[in-house]
């Protein structure tokens, strides 16, 4: 558990937000019965609603040596850990499913790991997932950047406008289905937007009841709406349907995580502080479960789980790793994205 001192710096309705956000990712990234209602509503937002929150908790930062050891710490080590992690459950996946195999195959994925998790037919992604923590690493230094350039914040303008347009035209021709550059695009502007939130004070530190229960009650109606009834046939109407949607859920989400901010809970707290270590395990965990129940719950060729046993993986999934979240934070914080 954290010290008193950690738990007093901490908002407490950013520790739901980010315990929810997890869980999302983790319940998204579980196999479930095609046309499934939960998982297709969250997993249109759930990556936008992580990088939303990741910004911010973005200070206004510059490029410098002491930005530049905080990244390394924060983000590039566990980065790096993670997939160190990740290979030797690679490695013997690879073995199993490819009997016939070259010295050149196990080099790929290290490559892939240091291309930010793109494949190619040189190299290939490691852990996959992991392209989230390269991505804010981009986002984080370009923020940084900007701020010591005099037109910054139009150079920060531009790249959203750009990105959020080619992210829309390319979800919708599909021409680039690379996961770590289709996610940059369609995250950025988001990772943006929270950071403005935060600059700007549009979203206080101190929630109020009345309001925040409005606005999640309005936004998380509008937001499911949009989702059942707006069908998108074109680029204008699917760009519409997008950013409608995962402002209405995200602003939702948020709106439902300041109800809670009198409601302090430890294990919120903890999977809070490891998000780091879910995100960069989860994977592994997923893989290992679908393999072993493979021959009882039949989740091969295209079917998955029904999502209330996703439910209860993601919960399991997430208590495995807890132990792990508290031996990190006290033995090896650098793990959880923290220095010494």
């Amino acid at each position: 558990m954290a010290s008193t001192i950690t738990i007093q710096n901490r908002l407490n309705w950013i520790d739901w937000a980010k315990a929810l956000a997890i869980s999302f990712v983790v319940f998204g990234h579980i196999p479930q019965t095609r046309g499934s209602f939960l998982v297709c509503f969250i997993t249109q937002f759930h990556i936008p609603f992580f990088f939303f929150i990741s910004g911010y908790l973005t200070k206004k930062e510059y490029i410098n040596k002491q930005t530049a050891n905080k990244y390394f710490h924060s983000l590039i080590i566990p980065y790096l850990c993670y997939n160190l992690f990740f290979y030797p459950y690679w490695v013997a996946r690879y073995l199993i499913e490819n009997p016939n195999h070259y010295w050149y195959d196990f080099l790929k994925p290290i490559i892939g790991t240091f291309m930010f998790q793109h494949s190619t037919q040189y190299y290939e992604s490691l852990n996959g997932v992991t392209w989230f923590i390269s991505a804010l690493l981009i986002m984080k230094c370009i923020l940084a950047l900007a701020n010591h350039l005099r037109y910054g914040k139009y150079i920060i303008i531009l790249i959203v406008l750009c990105t959020a347009s080619l992210y829309c035209i390319n979800e919708y021709e599909r021409y680039v289905v690379d996961l770590p550059f289709v996610g940059f695009i369609r995250c950025f502007p988001f990772f943006v937007l929270g950071h403005l939130c935060r600059q700007k004070n549009y979203l206080p530190e101190k929630p109020n009841l009345k309001k925040d229960l409005f606005m999640a009650i309005l936004c998380l109606s509008a937001s499911l709406m949009i989702f059942y009834f707006n069908r998108p046939y074109d680029i204008t109407s699917y760009a519409i349907h997008f950013w409608c949607l995962n402002i209405t859920a995200i602003m939702g989400i948020i709106s439902l995580c300041r109800l809670m901010n009198n409601h302090m809970n430890s294990v919120i707290l903890n999977i809070s502080i490891g998000t780091l270590v879910i995100m960069g395990m989860h994977w592994m965990l997923i893989g290992v479960t679908n393999y072993s129940l493979e021959s009882i719950l039949k989740v091969s060729d295209g079917k998955g789980y029904p999502w209330y046993i996703a439910i209860l993986l993601t919960i399991l999934f997430e208590a495995i790793l807890y132990p792990l979240i508290i031996l990190f934070s006290k033995k090896y914080p650098v793990m959880i994205g923290k220095k010494r």
